[in-house]
C-alpha cells in the first residue's frame, strides 16, 4: 500500500472513531490530510471503499501472528490465536464502523467479508492437524468446519455490532467453536 493511501486510511479511521462514520466526508478526510479530492480518488474509490479495505488489511497483516503460532503446542491454541487476532483487530475499529461495513456489504453486495484464501488455507491446515492429533474430534471435512466457523464468527460479529460492543464476542465464539470442532476435554476452557 502506498504511503498516501495508508495516510488517507489511517486519517479516515481516526475521524470515523472521533466523529462517527456518517459525519465524516471525503472533503473532511482530504482536509485532514492536506490533499485534494483528486488525490483521494486516485487512491480510493469512495468513503465506503475505506471500510472495505480495512478488513483486507487485517488479513494481509497476519505475519506476526503466524510467528507467534509457531510457539504454541496445540492446534486449539493456534486456532484460538488466529480468531482472537481477527476479533481484536476488528474491535479496534469499533462496533459503529463494523456495522457500517456490514451495511455497505449488504447495500453494495461488495463481498468484502468473503473468506480470504490465505486465511482459509491456514485455518483448514490447523483444523486438519488438530483432527489428526485427536485434539478436534469432529470428523467432518476440515474445509467444511472452517466454513461453519467463519460464518459463526460473522454471526457473533453481527451480535457484537448490534449490541454496540456490549457482548463478549470472544467468549461466545470460542465456546461455540469448542463445540463445533468437538475439542478434546483437556483442552477446553468452557
Amino acid at each position: 500500500m502506498t504511503d498516501m493511501k495508508t495516510k488517507l486510511m489511517e486519517t479516515a479511521r481516526e475521524l470515523f472513531k472521533e466523529k462517527g462514520y456518517d459525519a465524516v466526508t471525503v472533503n473532511g478526510i482530504c482536509e485532514a490530510c492536506g490533499v485534494t479530492k483528486t488525490t483521494f480518488y486516485y487512491h480510493l474509490k469512495s468513503k465506503q471503499d475505506i471500510l472495505l479495505q480495512f478488513y483486507d488489511l487485517i488479513i494481509e497483516n497476519l505475519t506476526p501472528l503466524l510467528l507467534q503460532m509457531l510457539h504454541t503446542t496445540t492446534s486449539w491454541e493456534q486456532i484460538r490465536l488466529l480468531f482472537s487476532h481477527l476479533i481484536d483487530q476488528i474491535a479496534i475499529l469499533g462496533p459503529e464502523l463494523n456495522s457500517q461495513l456490514l451495511i455497505v456489504n449488504l447495500q453494495r453486495r461488495e463481498r468484502a467479508l468473503d473468506m480470504r484464501e490465505n486465511l482459509r488455507e491456514i485455518a483448514i491446515e490447523i483444523i486438519r492437524t488438530g483432527q489428526r492429533q485427536g485434539q478436534f474430534r469432529n470428523p467432518n471435512e476440515a474445509a467444511q468446519l472452517y466454513e461453519a466457523a467463519a460464518y459463526m464468527f460473522t454471526g457473533y460479529e453481527y451480535m457484537w455490532c448490534s449490541l454496540d460492543g456490549e457482548f463478549d464476542w470472544k467468549a461466545h465464539f470460542f465456546g461455540s467453536l469448542e463445540n463445533l470442532l468437538d475439542v478434546e476435554e483437556s483442552l477446553r476452557e468452557h
